[in-house]
């Protein structure tokens, strides 16, 4: 059996260390040994203006994640403004047990937030091994193409750390359940909820199992959201219910 959290709050933009400091409160919470989902850039929010600032402190960030995910045996998953030789990649990063176990940069920046001015795309959509699990990373936007959700076919569950707008609020809850009916894997989206700079944003952040049911789901308001879920279910439904390529 595996604990999923989701950690779903309002990110102050800019505040780098008030929305540390919230994280680290809220992480202490958590069941020890969970896999936990944090809301894209929860760290700055899209604070295009002082992006490289954010960026240079992203490794002070993660480092903090890392020291509370090995006090408390926790895989934290969330993106950050990643500083890298070309330029900055809005970048998942998993970090296991004080680790940092991977990194996964956003392919598909989305066009209404103007992401393309600031980041870089990112190429490779890996699969990553989390304790003899299988997990697959897609960042908000991506949860539209389904290409990349299938490519991570052989994934237990699919991650999503989400900063997703509130005018397109059925889409994302529409979309993160085809996901995880279309792949037969159990999915963990994390989103933002509430104002951050000029955007409002879902909520709606849930954990769905591979019938695509709704174990966990918040509409709104800082939450932390916890279901116990069993890998082995993957296997058996994909063994009663075979879907080829």
């Amino acid at each position: 059996m595996l604990n999923i959290a989701l950690l779903q709050f309002s990110p102050g933009f800019g505040r780098v260390q008030e929305n540390l400091k919230l994280v680290l409160e809220m992480l202490n919470h958590v069941r020890n040994g969970s896999l936990v989902v944090l809301p894209e850039m929860w760290q700055c929010g899209f604070d295009y203006e002082n992006l490289q600032k954010h960026a240079e402190m992203t490794e002070d960030v993660i480092e903090e994640i890392c020291k509370i995910s090995k006090e408390r045996h926790l895989t934290v998953v969330g993106t950050y403004p990643m500083k890298e030789d070309r330029g900055i990649y809005n970048s998942a990063v998993l970090v296991n047990r004080g680790n940092v176990l991977g990194k996964r940069a956003k392919i598909k920046l989305f066009p209404l937030y103007e992401e393309q001015r600031y980041f870089l795309s990112g190429s490779e959509n890996p699969i990553f091994e989390v304790e003899g699990l299988k997990v697959g990373v897609l960042v908000c936007f991506e949860l539209r193409f389904p290409y990349l959700s299938w490519s991570l076919r052989e994934a237990h569950i699919l991650l999503v750390p989400s900063m997703w707008g509130a005018s397109r609020r059925e889409h994302l809850i529409t979309l993160s359940r085809a996901r995880a009916i279309e792949n037969q894997s159990f999915l963990a989206l994390c989103n933002a909820w509430g104002k951050v700079g000029n955007e409002n944003y879902a909520g709606a952040s849930g954990i769905y199992s591979p019938w695509g049911e709704a174990l966990a789901f918040s509409e709104k308001g800082t939450c932390i959201m916890q279901v116990e879920i069993d890998p082995k279910e993957v296997e058996e439904i994909r063994k009663l219910l075979p879907i080829e390529h």
